[in-house]
């Protein structure tokens, strides 16, 4: 199957619209072999404060260092930080070349999650219970009617 440059655009536009403007895109080039400028498409770039014409990350760059591009696999879902301190997940998919023998292509995916980090520790830190142990809410009942049927129909789960 041939990748073309046109085609990993496409994704990339599409992947940012869906996403919104806190997804990165990002396309690197690796048949030129100029590691130092291989981005060549990018949306969103005020993530990471790239630019076409820069170079891979540090992640991707060890791991081209690092391993036979026949054997990379696509590396999805880890965490990574932005120059300015940003929570990125990440994602790097390896476009191999036909012959599965050397990469042509990297489309990478940068999504901000500092925002969400930071309002899921609130979040957890206003419904939590601290140490009181509950792992289920307790039915509050109105009156004691109330009370033995919740009761019963505890009994009959744990019965039944």
């Amino acid at each position: 199957m041939t990748y073309t440059l046109g085609l990993l655009t496409q994704i990339a536009d599409g992947l940012s619209r869906q996403f919104g403007p806190d997804c990165e895109v990002v396309i690197h080039d690796l048949k030129k072999h100029d590691m130092e400028h291989s981005i060549v498409y990018i949306t969103n770039g005020h993530i990471t404060n790239r630019q076409v014409g820069d170079g891979p990350s540090k992640v991707v760059l060890e791991t081209l260092h690092n391993k036979d591009a026949a054997s990379l696999k696509d590396h999805l879902g880890y965490l990574t930080r932005s120059a300015n301190g940003r929570i990125l997940k990440s994602s790097t998919f390896y476009i191999h070349n036909e012959e599965g023998d050397a990469i042509d292509y990297i489309l990478a995916i940068n999504f901000d999650i500092t925002l969400m980090k930071a309002f899921s520790g609130a979040l957890g830190a206003l419904i939590g219970c601290g140490d009181a142990g509950a792992t289920e809410p307790e039915p509050i009942t109105k009156n004691i009617g109330d009370l033995l049927d919740d009761l019963f129909r505890e009994c009959e789960q744990e019965v039944g």
